[in-house]
């Protein structure tokens, strides 16, 4: 059969990206639908561990905003600033970031085409869109993010809960910029199962919310209208930007089905603790890549659950403890140096979560210890 690609990807963000230049570097025919015209904003913090871009041979500072060398977590009237170790974390927009892997692809990329579904062949896929259009190829990857039509096609999926993100782009003046730069700060204690935040950008502050309770909008929005006004930010003055958030929730979904795989945030692969999503997409258009070109497809779930998903799992449970219990988390967890720095070394990928939970008894030694001194 003469195929369109060899492998079809919906959705051009960082797992379609990242999978695309992979595969074209495997010497792989790689067909990019995005349904949107490229370059476009999306609603992330945009946090970036840099062991996520060891993965790619090319420099990624032309759309590096900041880099960070603090960290501040605050509970009510309560502030802990510690050092994040230099060069592991970084700062992006998204529409540059996407874009720029994009850029470095040797792909087919059709912009503004919204995929239909997927149908199943003898041998084959065919990706039809809203126009009327259709794409064969041997392999599908669905990373078209939380509502994957993809994923909706092939009846996977259902290893996600979903929450939201609330985010506003908020320029701010030169003195309340300045005492972000360097430095980004998560709020606890003003939401059940999340947390906002404040992450600075080369000119601007990305300020936002996320969070798995299932309260109504107005209330997110009147949280973070609050949380804006207390740092000095007027939230009348920008547009808010919501977007859903597929957290991890438990092993047991396929995240494949044939020649069918799901990446990044299609297969759910956001850190339940963190937010965090733009790692694991790429890591898993890496893997999507490479089972395909070492001809090891039927792999691909268990690679993502050995290298990505496993740790997740420890990531729910910690998450949990964590928001049911956000007082004594920060008392405990947050505001001891030694906890602290673990913590940090989690969101920069540099520690897992599961020695992070074997090293918990450790913490709460140490916390009684020094029950009573400011850490």
């Amino acid at each position: 059969m003469d195929w369109d690609a060899d492998v079809i990807i919906v959705g051009a963000g960082p797992a379609g990206s990242s999978a695309a230049y992979f595969l074209g570097k495997a010497g792989y025919r790689v067909l990019v639908l995005e349904k949107c015209v490229l370059p476009r904003y999306k609603t992330c913090a945009g946090g970036v561990p840099t062991s996520a871009m060891h993965y790619f041979p090319f420099d990624f500072a032309p759309v590096i905003e900041q880099y960070i060398y603090r960290a501040s977590f605050i509970y009510q009237d309560k502030q802990v600033t510690q050092s994040v170790p230099d060069g592991s974390l970084v700062m992006v927009m998204r529409d540059s970031f996407d874009y720029f892997i994009l850029g470095r692809t040797k792909a087919e990329v059709v912009q503004g085409v919204e995929v239909q579904g997927v149908i199943a062949g003898n041998a084959g896929y065919e990706v039809k869109t809203r126009d009327g259009k259709s794409f064969s190829s041997r392999y599908v990857l669905g990373a078209d993010g939380p509502n994957s039509i993809v994923a909706k096609s092939m009846g996977m999926g259902r290893n996600r809960q979903m929450g939201i993100a609330l985010e506003v782009e908020a320029e701010v003046s030169p003195q309340v910029l300045e005492s972000f730069q360097g430095r980004f700060l998560v709020g606890l204690g003003d939401l059940q199962k999340g947390y906002y935040w404040i992450f600075p950008k080369s000119g601007h502050l990305s300020v936002g919310l996320g969070t798995m309770h299932k309260g109504g909008d107005k209330q997110l929005f009147s949280t973070l209208s609050r949380v804006m006004a207390k740092y000095d930010i007027d939230p009348e003055r920008f547009s808010y930007k919501a977007h859903p958030l597929p957290v991890y929730k438990s092993p047991n979904g396929s995240l494949q089905k044939g020649g069918v795989l799901l990446l990044g945030d299609s297969a759910g692969l956001v850190d339940p603790l963190t937010g965090e999503g733009i790692r694991h997409a790429i890591e898993s258009g890496y893997l999507a890549a490479h089972c395909i070109a070492n001809n090891q497809i039927g792999q691909y779930s268990n690679l993502v659950n050995s290298k990505i998903a496993n740790d997740l799992y420890f990531a729910k449970r910690v998450s949990d403890f964590f928001y049911r219990h956000q007082k004594l988390s920060f008392e405990c967890l947050v505001r001891n140096k030694i906890v602290f720095q673990d913590l940090i070394n989690i969101i920069t990928h540099q520690l897992k979560y599961k020695k992070g939970i074997l090293k918990f008894p450790y913490y709460l030694l140490n916390f009684w210890q020094r029950i009573g001194t400011d850490y």
